[in-house]
């Protein structure tokens, strides 16, 4: 799959696209759409922790991206650069969703988390599976904690491995900005989790093997229903360069190797859903999209 963030990407086959799509091609216009579909529904996912609030996400910046084609010019910007800016002012912009209403301060969710009574003896076919679908989503959660800004930059850039002149780019920011929001939000997410969490530092008590039964007894996690664990899903690290600038090379290596290791998840099938859009003919004339 093309990673659209590569620092090297001229884009000259997605100027045909493009063009095409403009003049009509449906063809070349899904074609478009199954090339970013998945990288904007990951981004989506990762800021919301909702897959439901994910396809919604995408949707929405499809449709942007959609209608907004013809205004396009090749001389201003990469496609990359003109469709991830779309994609960051609608998320830094959109109506708080409900996980970043309940999740927002990193003290009280380590606290709850700490609450949680510990259990040795679960045990069952099923607890290993648990416990990283725990893993995964406790950590989303203190992603969560970050502001919005703070919270995408540390996606795109400690995740993705976007460099700053790239990542700088998207958010409309300077490179030397997008490094200290980094760098600030990676040292949040750090201090919290090396205080508490046993996966980050073995000192900590705090196991996901230990919390599984309270969260199963809640209702919150169930072998039946994986949100976050995705066994059959490539990882992040497989989706992404292994080049990384220096300033991602420190000794936070290991810490975001961690997140690196969380599954790149399968978009919903935005192009059926494209399909449907196009054949309404109400949709065609509120948008212009002919």
């Amino acid at each position: 799959m093309n990673n659209p963030f590569e620092e090297k990407n001229t884009g000259d086959d997605e100027l045909a696209l493009i063009s095409a799509s403009v003049l009509g091609d449906r063809g070349a216009l899904e074609k478009l759409v199954l090339r970013h579909q998945a990288w904007i529904y990951n981004i989506a996912f990762k800021m919301v922790m909702d897959h439901d609030d994910a396809s919604d996400i995408t949707q929405e910046i499809l449709v942007k991206m959609i209608t907004g084609l013809a205004t396009y010019n090749p001389e201003k910007a990469q496609f990359r650069t003109w469709l991830y800016r779309i994609a960051v002012n609608h998320i830094i912009n959109m109506k708080k969703k409900k996980f970043e209403v309940r999740i927002h301060d990193f003290d009280r969710y380590v606290s709850l988390i700490e609450k949680l009574p510990d259990n040795r003896s679960f045990a069952g076919p099923d607890a290993e599976i648990l416990a990283e679908e725990l893993k995964v989503g406790c950590m989303m959660g203190m992603v969560m904690c970050l502001s919005r800004r703070e919270r995408l930059v540390f996606i795109l850039g400690g995740i993705f491995g976007v460099t700053d002149a790239v990542g700088s780019e998207l958010m409309e920011i300077s490179r030397d900005n997008f490094r200290k929001i980094l760098s600030r939000s990676r040292e949040k997410v750090y201090s919290h989790m090396n205080g508490v969490c046993g996966h980050i530092n073995p000192e900590n008590k705090c196991r996901c093997s230990l919390k599984t039964k309270a969260f199963a007894d809640m209702g919150m996690l169930s072998p039946a229903n994986l949100r976050y664990h995705k066994p059959g899903n490539n990882m992040v690290r497989d989706m992404i360069s292994s080049r990384f600038e220096e300033f991602d090379r420190s000794w936070y290596g290991p810490f975001m190797d961690r997140f690196r290791e969380h599954p790149f998840y399968n978009s919903p099938d935005m192009v059926h859903w494209l399909r449907g859009m196009l054949g309404c003919e109400e949709f065609r004339d509120l948008f212009d999209v002919h």
